[in-house]
């Protein structure tokens, strides 16, 4: 595919709730419900459908098991808030109360990895891949760009059961046109030699490394289920494969590929780049903690250099 980098940029919540708000006006049965979030994207359903709309407070448990009865009740169901809280604090209730039902309910976390950087590593959301993996038939979305993410709305409306829709606060460069994104994975750059796997906020520092080293790039959008069959093909033809991730290393995206790895009895070397087990105490920028982190372009590129 070719590299669509493009120097325009939006709110990556815009993006989602923009789009959420088009499709909810068509629909009556789709309810959107806050854990005590506030964005100027909110204020239309507010005006405009007030009933489609629910501000539950800063409780997750109580809006988990909320979204549970209005799914029971024929509603597709939106669930809002920092995604290390709406995952890690309520594990139980998305466990029992929607996923063993299968319920239609779409859990959207803003804040994946360091995006609360000032807000030290209670806010820090480096685990929730890790726990959303753990429930049955859940499928986890995680967004690199606001075409992805406003395109994700329709897809969650499709799916049946659960799903995680993860993306990263703020403003965001964008990478792609208006795509079909149900491949659950797009390659922006070609290669076979060096093949970098990564997902969401991260697929822009990644796509540097590519750049510079002249590697292939996955951006790895739907984590799971993962289109294997596909994944497989492509990567049975490198020599070297590399996951990067602003996730714990272990039960993330680079866990999801070893296992892939493992499983097609691909024998490419792998190497990936997360979090490590530890948490992070230093406050800075995002871009200062990912560099604390080695998940900063040049850190990544002189260890894959180490063993090219």
């Amino acid at each position: 595919m070719e590299n669509k980098t493009a120097i325009k940029e939006q709110d990556m919540r815009d993006a989602v709730f923009d789009s959420l708000y088009s499709v909810a006006l068509k629909d009556k049965n789709i309810i959107l419900l806050l854990g005590d979030q506030g964005a100027k994207s909110f204020e239309k359903f507010k005006e405009n459908i007030p009933d489609q709309i629910i501000n539950a407070g800063p409780a997750e448990q109580n809006l988990i098991s909320v979204a549970s009865g209005l799914a029971l009740g024929g509603k597709k169901v939106f669930v809002h808030a920092i995604a290390c809280f709406i995952t890690a604090r309520c594990y139980e209730q998305i466990k029992i109360d929607i996923g063993i039902m299968n319920l239609p309910v779409s859990i959207i976390g803003i804040g994946g990895g360091y995006s609360y950087e000032s807000d030290g590593p209670t806010h820090h959301s480096i685990q929730d891949i890790s726990i959303m993996k753990g429930i049955p038939g859940m499928t986890i979305l995680s967004a690199s760009d606001p075409v992805q993410a406003s395109s994700f709305v329709d897809l969650c409306c499709r799916i049946s059961g659960p799903s995680y829709l993860r993306f990263d606060k703020g403003v965001s460069p964008f990478l792609y046109e208006k795509e079909n994104f149900d491949a659950g994975f797009s390659l922006l750059r070609e290669g076979e030699d060096t093949i970098i796997i990564s997902s969401g906020s991260m697929t822009h520092t990644a796509l540097e490394v590519a750049d510079k080293i002249n590697a292939g790039l996955i951006d790895l959008y739907r984590i799971k289920p993962l289109n294997e069959a596909l994944l497989s093909e492509i990567l049975k033809k490198a020599r070297i494969v590399v996951a990067i991730e602003d996730h714990l290393s272990y039960g993330g995206v680079g866990t999801s590929i070893c296992d892939l790895l493992c499983d097609y009895g691909i024998t490419a070397k792998f190497k990936r780049f997360g979090i490590k087990d530890k948490e992070c105490f230093c406050y800075g920028d995002k871009r200062y903690m990912c560099k604390e982190e080695g998940l900063d372009a040049e850190s990544i590129i002189k260890q894959i250099k180490n063993i090219i």
